[in-house]
């Protein structure tokens, strides 16, 4: 495979994740789907280049921060405003 393989559905995930902005947990899994499409890639040029491989084990301990950060802050959100849409929070309405 190569990278050029993995270019096509990433461009297609930022495009929808620009377009698609109503639920949170959509958001999360269209990141979440990116950032894995980044290690894959990260993966193959480490090996493409033969170089040590603890650089996406750094990656993928900070994508595995992120996704918990993300989730208890959706938690947080449908506990105090009883839905996950974003047109809800304070933030959309300005």
């Amino acid at each position: 495979m190569e990278i050029n393989s993995f270019l096509t559905p990433l461009a297609i995930m930022m495009l929808s994740y620009s377009l698609t902005k109503t639920h949170i947990m959509n958001n999360l899994i269209m990141l979440e789907y990116l950032v894995m499409m980044i290690i894959i890639s990260l993966f193959m040029m480490v090996k493409l280049m033969n170089i040590e491989t603890h650089l996406v084990l750094y990656f993928i301990v900070l994508m595995i921060t992120e996704s918990v950060v993300g989730l208890s802050m959706m938690i947080s959100m449908i506990r105090t405003h009883g839905n996950d849409f974003l047109k809800s929070t304070m933030i959309m309405k300005l």
